[in-house]
């Protein structure tokens, strides 16, 4: 991690991060964009290497933070000076290989650990993550409506499944036999609050909380078909029917609540929600919005002109995109079957509902890639990384030897776990011979190796069957992740440029330093000259130098202000102070604070506010949780620094000025060894001025 750390930062350090576009004298229209070259397109010629517009489209991409999709659409200048970056960082990394760095054990060693880890990660992401959240995309783009008859799978190890099994393909028959599916399920369902529905579950689309077996069986189908087969999740069988499937609409909707009160009876309801639809139905969004002012008993959203949700869009799959709120059955109803503009009514246990539906927004994947990740890998992301690897195992040939496992179960104690120092001291010596996992061509992992292994890891796993075979694929997981990652590089052109620019961090990194960071001594010659053309900028602080009785009376603080407006020096003033003082501490300082400023302490900011001058005493004031008297020494008002007050302050810019000045100096050099070419007449020709 830390080279990960100083490679990243030694990148952008060299390359930048935020690209300010100039500013021009007068606005004008936005000027069309031009279409990206080919990627291979040479903007410049680094010493042996060319810099391609696709070197520099995705390393500006990555650093900037701007948003920006293509480099072609920004003007020139940007262009030239982002050039200008990369071919210095080009140069120095350069120099590093010709000093041999890049040959350096200990370069290499951590640039393979670096290789390791992102390798892992980059495999996952484009094996399992980006197919996964596509196809969930592509689901968004539709809701469907299921419904089920859910059998309820006993739990345990041990537990026969038969039974469940057997009504799950019992009620499965029913349907396939005529039965409405409805009917079976308010019979035979194990949910009986879904059963006494008919089964029937709210519209649902890809990652919006129903397990992901349901997800997957019924986006397979078309409405009115039932899913062949019993699914099987971790607690239950579920049978499943569409029932409806339709593009996802998202839309924005407000609406004007009338409930029944002693005054006002359902009938007066009625008449109002009648009238009011008569004279809203063909107006606009603003009619609408005062009459829910005015009318509405939601008060909440009446407020508002009846807007529901924030004014955020309301999908029927999702809720509301503020809080994923749902809005009731029968008011979505009527909701969705309204258009753009129109008002309708619906009728709740709230009361009656006007609706308006004010608009309609398309849906964007783009817009939910993002937040469709992060559920992804929250919910599925496990499950799918374990079936992938036990794919690729038994794809490479390797295999765990189910009798041999159980062999080792029936002889160890599945209460107990792997921290118990004797856990194996019932395994034979031929059971620790046996092959328990074979590796392909290879031997194979035997009993006794993997016992070892065991032995010398420090987190503790049950041996039971699942605590076992999450140990052994903590063991052969790191085997087929290195063997699946040992070609990455020729497979994906991202991740080879990905590893190069880590290890060229590190030479980066290492070369400076030599060049430039060790070099880097405070320059006395170099300050002096900065400081005679900016000494102006550096001042002294307003202090005060303070003495103070501090008192937890104020009986007690206004008798000592008469003692102390008796005393004429500091010493006499002290003396008091030593005397009297609460303050912890100050009793053997004499009430004595020293130099302090209104920026640092509290006590000096509390005297500024009278503008006091030398000798003078103030208060009883209250501070903190007390009383102060205070005396005011001395007054030293704000004044120019000299040279060596001033060099803290100047010290940064100071060494600012001698890392540029060394990185000139060694940039200079490395062009004339590595000669720097830019492509102007395709530059010019790429980019808008």
């Amino acid at each position: 991690m830390r080279a990960h750390a100083i490679a990243t930062l030694a990148v952008i350090l060299s390359i930048g991060v935020v690209y300010a576009q100039p500013s021009r004298a007068k606005a004008r229209g936005p000027a069309p964009t031009p279409s990206a070259p080919a990627p291979t397109t040479i903007l410049a010629r680094v010493g042996p290497e060319v810099v391609t517009y696709e070197d520099i489209e995705a390393t500006y991409l990555r650093n900037s933070n701007r948003g920006t999709r293509s480099l072609v659409s920004l003007p020139r200048d940007t262009v030239l000076e982002f050039l200008r970056l990369y071919t210095n960082y080009r140069l120095k990394v350069l120099d590093a290989i010709s000093r041999g760095y890049d040959k350096d054990s200990s370069i290499l060693a951590e640039v393979a650990a670096n290789r390791r880890l992102v390798a892992e990660t980059y495999l996952y992401e484009k094996r399992i993550i980006e197919p996964n959240v596509e196809r969930a995309l592509e689901r968004r783009a539709y809701e469907v409506k299921p419904a089920v008859i859910v059998v309820t799978i006993p739990q345990g190890e041990n537990a026969d499944t038969t039974a469940a099994y057997a009504k799950a393909q019992a009620c499965l028959r029913l349907v396939q036999s005529g039965t409405q599916f409805e009917q079976v399920a308010k019979d035979s369902s194990d949910d009986k609050e879904t059963g006494r529905n008919g089964g029937v579950l709210p519209y649902i689309t890809a990652l919006s909380g129903v397990v992901r077996p349901l997800e997957d069986a019924v986006f397979s189908l078309k409405p009115g078909e039932v899913y062949p087969h019993p699914i099987r999740t971790r607690f239950v069988y579920i049978l499943a029917k569409l029932l409806d499937k339709r593009p996802r609409e998202m839309v924005r909707v407000r609406h004007i609540l009338l409930t029944p009160t002693e005054e006002f009876d359902s009938l007066a309801v009625e008449r109002r929600a009648d009238s009011l639809l008569k004279a809203l139905e063909h107006g606009a969004a603003e009619q609408f919005a005062e009459a829910a002012r005015r009318f509405s008993s939601d008060k909440s959203s009446a407020n508002n002109g009846g807007v529901l949700g924030g004014g955020s869009y309301y999908c029927r799959s999702l809720g509301f995109e503020s809080d994923n709120r749902r809005l009731l059955p029968q008011f979505e109803e009527v909701l969705f079957s309204l258009r753009d503009g129109q008002v309708g009514i619906a009728r709740t246990v709230y009361g009656v509902h006007l609706i308006r539906r004010d608009s309609t927004k398309s849906y964007n994947p783009n817009e939910e890639r993002e937040a469709v990740r992060r559920l992804y890998r929250r919910y599925n992301f496990e499950d799918d990384k374990r079936a992938f690897l036990d794919a690729e195992k038994q794809r490479a040939g390797w295999m765990l030897r189910e009798s041999v496992l159980a062999a080792l179960r029936t002889v160890v104690n599945p209460s107990r776990t792997t921290r118990d120092s004797a856990w194996d001291a019932s395994v034979s010596a031929s059971l620790r011979a046996e092959v328990l996992y074979s590796l392909g061509t290879h031997d194979g992992l035997t009993v006794g190796a993997f016992i070892d292994s065991l032995k010398a890891r420090r987190e503790p796993y049950t041996l039971n069957h699942q605590g076992l075979t999450t140990a052994l694929n903590k063991i052969t997981d790191p085997m087929i992740i290195t063997r699946l990652t040992a070609h990455l590089d020729r497979e994906y052109p991202d991740f080879a440029r990905l590893v190069r620019e880590f290890r060229d961090g590190i030479l980066l990194f290492k070369v400076e330093d030599q060049e430039v960071w060790s070099k880097l001594k405070f320059d006395t010659t170099l300050a002096r000259v900065y400081w005679d053309t900016t000494q102006t900028r550096y001042r002294t602080e307003l202090t005060y130098d303070l003495s103070e009785i501090f008192v937890l009376n104020d009986s007690m603080a206004t008798e000592l202000r008469k003692r102390a407006d008796q005393t004429t020096t500091q010493e006499e003033f002290e003396k008091l102070a030593a005397e009297f003082t609460q303050r912890a501490g100050y009793r053997e300082k004499n009430g004595h604070w020293g130099k302090v400023t209104p920026r640092t302490s509290k006590i000096a900011a509390l005297v500024e506010q009278s503008s006091p001058h030398a000798g003078q005493v103030l208060g009883p004031l209250k501070f903190e949780n007390g009383y102060s008297i205070i005396r005011v020494n001395a007054v030293f008002p704000p004044r120019q620094k000299t040279f060596e007050e001033a060099i803290p302050d100047l010290a940064a810019a100071v060494q600012e000025i001698k890392q540029r000045i060394l990185t000139e100096q060694w940039l200079g050099q490395l062009r004339k060894r590595f000669p720097v070419e830019y492509r102007m007449a395709t530059i010019n020709k790429l980019f808008r001025k």
